[in-house]
């Protein structure tokens, strides 16, 4: 008997990467909370999941490191993305208003996604390890509220005090479901990703990496330095382009970088899950 799709996710239930999950699964797939992305990673490598999807950016706070840091490490591929718009509302007990609260609680980043109205209420700030822990903290103190989605409210039985207190209304938070398969079909939308290094300190050394890219036609849609940990100056450089690694231009761009690159590391081509709007 076939044995259902395991699917790792950034848990616990009720977290904006549960609410992204749900959006790539089909019904008969079983899906995996874990406590971290790099444990996340760990089960995809030890063949204890088929694939998982984890955060790797936010429009408004960067990329999440540790997931970047994961895709240099891991024997992985990135094999599709979505991006998932983050609308944050106040979450209360049932029947509590603003002047009730005390303290606001909620994952680091859906704090930071929320600072101007946070100033704006002269409320203690307490930073939690998940949206979900926090909204598990609030049903057992009336005193406090999170910050999250609206999965939370039907979870937890919460009532939603105010809706869209995110910073930007364009909030978004881009998604890679990551498998040890390759995808190698081309559909007309993809993109790549890549992470380089380069070789010693030439001047110009990246300006010519990039060059290549320009006089190909290949238009790159993010370049992000990241320190490779092994000295002080020496650096990862992750590049995304649009075109799939198999497209004729990619493959020659990738082909004259390679000998002039210390390291080069394809993590993937992909195309983007359409999830529509919130």
């Amino acid at each position: 008997m076939k044995k259902n799709k395991q699917v790792g996710y950034l848990g616990p239930e009720g977290t904006f990467s549960h609410e992204a999950v749900l959006k790539v699964v089909n019904d008969d797939s079983v899906i995996v909370p874990y406590d971290n992305i790099i444990h996340i990673f760990e089960s995809l490598e030890n063949d204890e999941i088929d694939e998982a999807i984890v955060p790797i950016e936010n429009s408004t706070e960067g990329s999440v490191l540790v997931t970047l840091d994961a895709l240099m490490h891991f024997d992985l591929n990135i094999n599709k993305e979505l991006e998932l718009p983050i609308k944050h509302n106040l979450l209360v007990q049932k029947g509590k208003n603003l002047d009730d609260i005390v303290v606001i609680c909620s994952h680091q980043q859906a704090l930071a996604q929320c600072r101007n109205y946070l100033n704006g209420i002269n409320k203690q700030v307490h930073a939690m390890p998940s949206t979900a822990n926090a909204a598990r903290y609030v049903t057992e103190l009336s005193t406090a509220a999170v910050i999250g989605n609206e999965i939370l409210s039907e979870k937890y039985n919460l009532e939603i005090l105010e809706h869209n207190i995110q910073d930007y209304d364009n909030n978004v938070t881009r998604f890679v479901l990551i498998s040890k398969e390759s995808q190698d079909e081309i559909t007309g939308g993809d993109k790549t990703s890549i992470v380089i290094s380069l070789k010693g300190d030439k001047p110009g050394g990246l300006y010519e990496i990039l060059k290549v890219f320009a006089d190909l036609g290949i238009n790159l849609t993010k370049i992000e330095s990241r320190p490779s940990k092994r000295g002080m100056g020496k650096y990862l450089f992750f590049i995304d382009m649009q075109g799939h690694k198999n497209e004729p231009n990619i493959v020659k761009a990738l082909s004259k970088i390679e000998s002039e690159v210390g390291l080069l590391k394809i993590l993937g081509s992909y195309a983007t899950i359409n999830v529509g709007g919130n």
